[in-house]
């Protein structure tokens, strides 16, 4: 089914083949599409008019998809979904880390990928709440998409914002590995915890005092996580 002519997608890939065939079958969902072949060229575009989505290579001359991840990062909450030729864990992580939402092969499935970039759409569409939502020292301002934590605001990604709302919205209860992936991502990804993992860490660098011993978002070995109201060892 075609998307609304309002979103957009901006593409960043230096093949072109990739470009064309990306781009043409975007245009036919719908979507507004704008097709760069360098980060230099995305910045421009994202500065210029932010897009709904961003679909990155991350293997590119000059400035690589993970240093144009990390520089989109610091400008726009926008969704990231990551293309590699590469499928190693490595890779997988470095663009977790760097701020990418999801992640995907070449050679990939035009299926797959337009279902996931639907998923990602609807992700960052639900951030709307009606309701200020706190959880302790954390309270989660929805008109900016911030966190505050101990005096200090963070503007979340969309990724991050629904884990942290559906941590606080669920505070003080064990939420399994299961649960959160299938809630956020989405049930074909129950079984990658390592996104989970990552976006975890990234969550405690707002949220905990020291991040290397959490005693807010913590552990819970083997099953999932928790987000506590205040310090768990108190």
């Amino acid at each position: 089914m075609a998307q609304q002519q309002a979103e957009s997608i901006l593409i960043v890939e230096d093949e072109e083949r990739y470009r064309r065939l990306l781009s043409m079958n975007l245009e036919l969902e719908g979507y507004r599409v704008t097709a760069v072949s360098d980060g230099h060229a995305a910045l421009e575009q994202v500065f210029e008019r932010e897009p709904s989505l961003v679909v990155l290579d991350m293997r590119m001359p000059e400035m690589d998809g993970f240093e144009l991840c990390k520089r989109l990062r610091k400008i726009t909450s926008v969704p990231i979904l990551a293309l590699t030729a590469l499928n190693t864990e490595s890779d997988l992580i470095h663009a977790l880390d760097f701020g990418a939402d999801d992640y995907m092969t070449k050679p990939f499935s035009l299926q797959e990928l337009m279902a996931r970039i639907r998923a990602l759409l609807r992700r960052s569409q639900s951030l709307l709440i009606e309701e200020e939502l706190t959880c302790g020292p954390f309270r989660l301002l929805h008109e900016t998409r911030e966190v505050e934590a101990f005096e200090q605001r963070t503007r979340l990604t969309p990724t991050e914002w629904n884990l942290l709302k559906e941590l606080v919205q669920h505070a003080g209860k064990v939420l399994t590995h299961e649960h959160l992936l299938g809630k956020i991502w989405g049930p074909e990804y129950q079984d990658q915890h390592e996104y989970l993992r990552v976006y975890v860490r990234r969550l405690r660098s707002y949220l905990e005092p020291n991040p290397k011993r959490p005693v807010y978002l913590v552990t819970i070995a083997g099953i999932g996580y928790i987000l506590y109201a205040s310090a768990h060892d108190e």
